[in-house]
């Protein structure tokens, strides 16, 4: 098997990290409300998906191709692109392209079937969203926008000083951190590992660690929030249509896309205006591009 030595810039690679499990949540628009969309919900909570952030800062520790599925205790059928023990921090912007490797890779030629990535647990997101409405936040503040605050992301909130979304005319936008501790499960629990996940181009499965060869022990504290030993996110995905490396490839480009990758959080009894309101965000995804030339 031939070595090529390539430039990255493109393969496609999507890893959607579903936080929390919402059963018909609907899209969310800038016509969403928050008194609209909780009327009739169960505990006064509801949420919205789909809607795109500004930016994500995500830390990598670990990228690969292969040719044929791995697992994070057998990863021999892969190449390493990164492989750091420290994480490298990339900024994901809507609009912007971020290559993860800028330097020429020698790779053996082959066909790659799957891709594998390790990343840090705690995902930054910022974001502005507008609304058609003015909506409050929780501690009262309206207006047309509504913004990450630098607050950090958590299950619930119990005073409403710690919303991570400000509601005004003027954002002024902070990336907000938010740390996996569980997957949502689909019986409405938490979990460690969600599996056989679809979209248009892709399956994937995606565990949480707690060390590079550990499944995180995961489970929920006595207010029901997810908690545990979770220090990584591992994922594999399976592509749709495998790229294939040979003596001919030349550029591989490698690069984020960042839509319909975040959740919106509305609550109707905890905000200081004694009304329905803003309440944060969740990190729900994020797809990562690569096509081979």
């Amino acid at each position: 098997m031939k070595n090529t030595t390539i430039f990255f810039r493109s393969i496609f690679i999507s890893l959607a990290l579903n936080l929390s499990s919402v059963a018909n949540a609907q899209d969310c628009s800038s016509s969403t409300d928050a008194a609209v969309i909780l009327a009739g919900s169960e505990n006064n909570w509801a949420k919205c998906e789909k809607a795109t952030s500004d930016a994500l800062q995500v830390g990598f520790y670990e990228l690969a191709l292969c040719t044929s599925k791995p697992t994070f205790l057998d990863d021999s059928a892969c190449t390493f692109l990164l492989n750091s023990k420290t994480s490298v921090d990339v900024d994901i912007q809507v609009g912007a392209q971020v290559p993860l490797l800028s330097e020429g890779i020698s790779i053996p030629e082959g066909t790659y079937t799957h891709a594998m990535l390790l990343i840090d647990t705690s995902l930054g997101l910022k974001s502005t969203f507008e609304f058609d409405t003015p909506q409050y936040d929780g501690q009262g503040n309206q207006g047309n926008f509504c913004w990450t605050n630098g607050n950090p992301i958590v299950w619930g909130y119990s005073d409403p000083n710690d919303m991570v979304m400000t509601c005004g005319k003027t954002p002024s936008p902070e990336f907000s951190i938010e740390s996996f501790k569980a997957f949502g499960a689909d019986n409405g629990g938490v979990a460690s590992r969600s599996l056989n996940q679809t979209t248009p181009d892709t399956s994937y499965d995606a565990y949480l660690l707690s060390d590079r060869v550990t499944e995180a022990d995961v489970r929920q504290d006595g207010s029901g929030y997810p908690t545990g030993n979770a220090e990584y996110i591992w994922g594999v995905q399976k592509f749709n249509s495998p790229p294939t490396i040979t003596a001919n490839t030349s550029v591989v480009d490698m690069a984020f896309k960042l839509s319909e990758g975040m959740g919106i959080g509305f609550n109707g009894y905890s905000c200081d205006a004694s009304a329905a309101c803003v309440e944060g965000v969740n990190v729900d995804g994020f797809q990562f591009v690569v096509t081979a030339n």
